[in-house]
């Protein structure tokens, strides 16, 4: 069954470390949880989210296979840099999401959530859940694996 929720987080500025944190809030990351974060400023959000004091936090990298990375509870990116850079950095960094992992992410654009959908379609995940907050350009997502992960033998 899919929950879809609207979160109401307190106004604060757009600079980087302010939107990251509003990130993990949305994601409602807690402080002891596996976070990885993508973007072009991954490296500042690191810093922010520590600062923070969220204690597991590093930037995503590509995930070549199911087990290269330690598989994350939430992954944050920062998708404001355009469409066609979210497509590629999901495609990049979706299998580091453990099952029932949250994916919270700045939109580029009105249309890219659906462009997001299909990214987590391809990587076999299925949205469970979801929350926006400013006017949609905020966004976390609740998801399940369709089959569990194969690891090598």
């Amino acid at each position: 069954m899919e929950r879809y929720l609207t979160e109401s987080l307190p106004p604060e500025s757009d600079e980087p470390p302010q939107f990251w944190r509003r990130l993990a809030r949305l994601a409602g990351a807690t402080a002891d949880q596996a976070i990885s974060v993508a973007g072009p400023h991954s490296l500042d959000a690191m810093v922010a989210l520590c600062r923070a004091g969220y204690v597991r936090v590093e930037c995503a990298r590509q995930a070549t296979c199911a087990c290269a990375d330690d598989l994350s509870d939430v992954l944050i990116v920062d998708g404001a840099d355009g469409d066609d850079a979210l497509a590629e950095r999901l495609q990049r960094t979706l299998r580091l999401m453990r099952d029932g992992a949250v994916l919270a992410i700045r939109l580029p654009s009105r249309r890219a959530q659906r462009a997001v959908y299909d990214r987590l379609a391809e990587a076999g995940l299925q949205v469970t859940g979801c929350a926006h907050a400013d006017g949609g350009a905020l966004a976390a997502f609740t998801v399940r694996r369709r089959q569990p992960l194969r690891l090598a033998s």
